[in-house]
């Protein structure tokens, strides 16, 4: 666990993940009515053990609030747990993102994706049973959200007013608190430095995740915010540059995938292997294979792709 003071009251906790992306940024906000702890990290019990010794070192100060931005494991994983640890007495999610929780934490390890999802993608019979073995999901216990939010809902932290936007994409129903006043944005993994977010069609994913997330994206450029504290990497703060940039590189990923296409490539396997031919390890590649989809579906959204039949595609 790392604890560091970012400005303006807020504490960033970063704690442990078991991936090739290694860590996740949690964030602690002071208020004298009581503090909001925003996203909770990987249920793990070293997760917890964290969060002991984080709020140990501040003071262990009362805790009012938890807000989690979107249910990917290593943003919700912890939430049940932090909760119990902290008292909180507000959990506030998005109530998109809730049906998103229940819909896949209902599911265990090799569940995450169906044989018949795999075969669709186009997958080799002979790597779909490893596949599906491979779990990398952790124990989750979603606690039970208390306030469930929308777009233009607002949230109160310590006298400031932050207005709720949903920027889809990353997660379906991903929530960002925006301090319209002040600039600043808990943006969870909308727009991170250095590195682009996965986004990956799923099983039970929005019909074109990738339109969702270059609409979230402009939205970004345009409201500009001073500062975004994301889930993973650096400060953001040069954020409508940042958000140009990552709009540039699906328009190059998009490019790059039709001329994939033009290889031979037909199945989103196929493509994901054009796309990413380095070795992957198992967690990496599945959301290689999402991605990949996800870019063909757009493909196919605007007119550049074509799909034959399910899951076959070709340039158009």
């Amino acid at each position: 666990m790392l604890l560091a003071k970012v400005g303006d009251g807020v504490h960033r906790v970063t704690l442990a993940l078991p991936w090739a992306l290694d860590h996740v940024h949690c964030y602690a906000i002071e208020d004298p009515e009581g503090w909001t702890l925003v996203d909770c990290g990987l249920g793990t019990p070293e997760t917890e053990a964290g969060w002991r010794e984080a709020l140990d070192r501040l003071g262990n100060p009362k805790v009012r609030r938890v807000v989690i931005t979107h249910f990917h494991a290593d943003h919700i994983g912890a939430s049940a747990s932090l909760v119990a640890l902290t008292g909180a007495e507000e959990v506030v999610q998005g109530r998109d993102d809730l049906a998103s929780a229940e819909r896949s934490f209902g599911r265990r390890g090799s569940e995450l994706e169906s044989e018949a999802y795999l075969r669709a993608c186009g997958m080799p019979d002979d790597l779909i049973a490893s596949w599906l073995g491979s779990s990398f999901l952790t124990e989750t216990h979603l606690v039970e959200p208390t306030r469930l939010v929308a777009e233009d809902d607002h949230v109160e932290i310590a006298g400031v007013d932050y207005r709720v936007l949903v920027l889809r994409g990353h997660a379906d129903g991903h929530i960002v608190l925006h301090d319209e006043r002040g600039g600043r944005l808990f943006g969870g993994d909308v727009l991170l430095q250095r590195i682009t977010p996965n986004v990956g069609a799923w099983e039970d994913s929005r019909p074109d995740p990738l339109g969702d997330f270059l609409t979230a994206l402009a939205r970004l450029e345009q409201l500009a915010p001073r500062i975004i504290y994301p889930g993973h990497r650096d400060l953001i703060e040069n954020a409508a540059e940042r958000a140009a940039e990552t709009l540039a590189h699906h328009d190059a990923r998009l490019d790059r995938t039709v001329e994939v296409l033009r290889t031979g490539a037909q199945t989103p396997y196929e493509v994901s292997m054009g796309l990413w031919p380095k070795h992957l390890g198992m967690h990496e590649r599945r959301f290689a294979l999402a991605e990949a989809l996800a870019h063909l579906i757009r493909l196919g959204t605007v007119g550049r792709a074509v799909e034959l039949e399910p899951g076959r595609w070709r340039a158009a």
